[in-house]
């Protein structure tokens, strides 16, 4: 086992509980999703534009919702966990609403499936869960074809900092900061306790990961809102959401990045 292990197998045990409260959440609507068959957000649909027959590798896909959303819109998608209950219904999720996509249970910093990519999508809370962004960016190049384009719509790294508990760091780690809490970040299971573990990565380590893998930066965009409702979060106008007590500064809550391979 390696330094990171035991951290890694708590936060696979907690993604495990997440998930079963999750697929019964307001916060993830199943229900809509079955009709609308979109969970994506403006930023992501507009960055990422026409993907029709493109190839797609989603990394940390939790239990599929933008996965089959990516897949309704004509790609080819694989997604990746590694919660073996989020990818056993996001496999039955995709049988259900007849939308074709596989499905892989594996640690994103393990993976190697000898495949690349037009593009590799991750998006929202994705980076806080893994210990070594070196070698979560070498997978990114590693499956991603020259020429293809790595996606990622992260919540800024800033945002850990205006933690009412003021508990995170911005700088990160190597020893993670662990929470334990009865429910999760939806509505639902507060009768379920769960333990993780949360690393915080600066934006000058997400760029200097992705460089040293071989990716050149496109774009990167920061935006003044979520698009997700955020506990102490208020509504600033339909699918943007800001801090209450931070409703009058304009702060960086979302950032993307687009990168292509050398």
């Amino acid at each position: 086992m390696n330094k990171y292990d035991r951290f890694l197998l708590q936060n696979m045990k907690a993604w495990d509980q997440r998930t079963s409260i999750h697929i019964s959440s307001d916060f993830y609507n199943l229900n809509k999703f079955k009709t609308t068959k979109s969970s994506l957000n403006l930023i992501e649909l507009k960055a990422l534009g026409n993907i029709n027959n493109k190839s797609i590798l989603h990394l940390q896909c939790h239990f599929g919702q933008d996965t089959l959303s990516l897949a309704h819109k004509g790609a080819n998608v694989v997604g990746v966990d590694f919660s073996s209950e989020a990818i056993k219904y996001a496999e039955n999720l995709s049988k259900e609403m007849n939308i074709s996509a596989q499905f892989i249970n594996e640690d994103v910093l393990q993976l190697d499936i000898n495949r690349d990519f037009d593009i590799i999508f991750t998006s929202y809370g994705v980076l806080g869960w893994l210990p070594d962004l070196k070698s979560w960016a070498e997978v990114v190049a590693k499956h991603l074809k020259k020429g293809g384009v790595f996606f990622i719509a992260e919540f800024h790294p800033f945002i850990s900092l205006l933690d009412q508990n003021n508990k995170w760091n911005y700088f990160y780690k190597s020893k993670p900061d662990t929470e334990e809490k009865y429910g999760s970040y939806t509505d639902g299971g507060s009768d379920v306790l769960i333990k993780d573990n949360w690393w915080n990565h600066s934006l000058s380590e997400i760029f200097e990961s992705l460089e040293l893998s071989g990716l050149k930066l496109l774009e990167f965009q920061e935006f003044d809102y979520s698009p997700y409702p955020l506990e102490g979060m208020i509504k600033r106008e339909t699918g943007k959401y800001i801090i209450k007590e931070r409703r009058n500064q304009l702060l960086p809550y979302v950032f993307t990045l687009k990168a292509t391979k050398k």
